[in-house]
């Protein structure tokens, strides 16, 4: 796949992250962590019942709403984001955190990426 239809695709796999860390999962469908304070695990339970207690990184939104997908080595992506809590949260939880669904997106490539990258192709042999 080409790096531009992957980072074109930001907004749709960015709201694919969001709904994993809803749920309080890592990329491989494992939860991020459970949280220490009891009373807190109350209150984020209260406010993000889809996270069923679990540590979800959605309290304010800022994490998740500066979240970009970018390249990451040769032939993969992977998240960052531009908020300032991003370091302490990979500190805390794991840089794997960051990483794409590898099920999701190796089916994302298949329905979507070939056919837009078909078409390109197509779209550049009409051109010359």
């Amino acid at each position: 796949m080409t790096k531009e239809i992957v980072l074109s695709d930001n907004a749709s796999l960015k709201d694919r992250k969001i709904d994993e860390f809803t749920k309080g999962e890592r990329p491989d469908g494992k939860k991020i962590g459970i949280y220490k304070d009891a009373e807190y695990a109350f209150f984020k339970q209260a406010i993000n019942p889809m996270a069923n207690g679990y540590v979800d990184l959605m309290l304010s939104r800022s994490f998740v709403g500066k979240m970009y997908v970018r390249p990451f080595g040769s032939g993969n992506f992977r998240f960052d984001s531009k908020d300032d809590k991003t370091g302490n949260l990979i500190g805390k939880y794991g840089v794997d955190i960051m990483g794409l669904n590898q099920d999701w997106f190796e089916k994302r490539q298949k329905d979507v990426y070939t056919f837009v990258l078909v078409n390109r192709i197509r779209k550049y042999a009409k051109i010359q």
